[in-house]
């Protein structure tokens, strides 16, 4: 362990390599769920600290270019959708833990946070921005020096994989990430990771089927939100999570996603296949023709039109 415990082994021989990923396929087959960068890279870590170091071929070189995964830093410069590696709080178990997170939102105008979204942690956290030397950022300097020494301390091997993250994880996390979103085995959602041909395939009968749901919705929906709406309901578990969030990628057509990262949330982007029975009336305003009366069935064209006059939700 003494050789990979040492700095010059993170910082200038550690390599993601092709057995790091073979290893996750496995890990992810074996317990069937999907899982977030965190615990991927603590299990790479973990494995150099009880194995030594991978002999094998890295995925990619190490180029030198900016970190996909950035250090924390108050003073920093950030935009939404960014990766930080960040102390954070864990209420499971109890303590200060290292985690990856995602920025989904920055208030610069009013309360200068930022709001990260956590692995581990249901809802985003906010985490105060303040100018480099502030009280606020040599405060939060501190705060990570201090767990450094505390990481140091134990030598169990949770907080070992602890102190490497928080000192080196930029490199590690980053070609971990990298090599992740250049791998077609792997699909992200949300901040989970999960294997494309685990993913449950949807039926055209269950996309037709969510589409029509969709249109009372006024506001743009998560994926997980949407899977009670599918029938005949979806796969169990992450099989059907990822195999919906796949289909209505593959459907732009009909769902389009209003958030171009990773965590999408959905809106119909044209109106759902076939005939419906409207429960309301409705005419086209520019002709005055009657559309669409109380419990009779229309056409397909006529509920084209009803989308294009923004009037199908109304009559449903």
């Amino acid at each position: 362990m003494s050789e990979v415990l040492s700095d010059q082994y993170w910082t200038e021989e550690f390599q993601v390599t092709q057995a790091d990923l073979d290893r996750i396929e496995s890990y992810i087959r074996r317990t069937g769920q999907a899982h977030d960068l965190t615990t991927l890279a603590r299990r790479v870590v973990q494995g150099r600290l009880q194995h030594g170091p991978e002999t094998s071929a890295p995925v990619q070189t190490d180029r030198g270019e900016s970190p996909s995964v950035r250090l924390w830093d108050p003073a920093g410069k950030w935009k939404v959708g960014d990766h930080v590696i960040i102390l954070a709080w864990s209420y499971r178990n109890r303590r200060q833990e290292v985690f990856v997170g995602e920025i989904v939102h920055i208030d610069t105008k009013h309360e200068h946070i930022a709001h990260i979204a956590i692995d581990d942690v249901r809802s985003p956290r906010p985490f105060q921005l303040a100018p480099a030397g502030s009280p606020d950022a040599i405060k939060w300097h501190q705060t990570v020096r201090d767990a450094v020494e505390a990481m140091q301390r134990d030598h169990g091997l949770e907080e070992q994989a602890n102190l490497v993250i928080l000192r080196h994880g930029q490199r590690i996390i980053s070609q971990l990430l990298d090599a992740l979103r250049a791998d077609r085995r792997f699909v992200r959602l949300a901040g989970y990771w999960f294997l494309r041909d685990l993913a449950a395939p949807l039926t055209d009968e269950q996309l037709t089927a969510l589409a029509w749901a969709m249109v009372p919705l006024e506001e743009p929906q998560p994926t997980d939100a949407l899977v009670p709406l599918v029938h005949p309901p979806l796969s169990d578990g992450d099989r059907g999570l990822f195999g919906l969030y796949l289909a209505m990628r593959e459907c732009p057509h009909l769902f389009r996603n209003v958030d171009p990262r990773q965590r999408p949330r959905w809106v119909l982007a044209g109106p759902p296949p076939g005939s419906c029975v409207p429960r309301h009336a409705a005419y086209d305003p520019e002709t005055y023709e009657v559309l669409c009366l109380p419990g009779q069935p229309i056409p397909p064209e006529t509920v084209q039109r009803l989308w294009d006059l923004g009037l199908l939700r109304a009559v449903l």
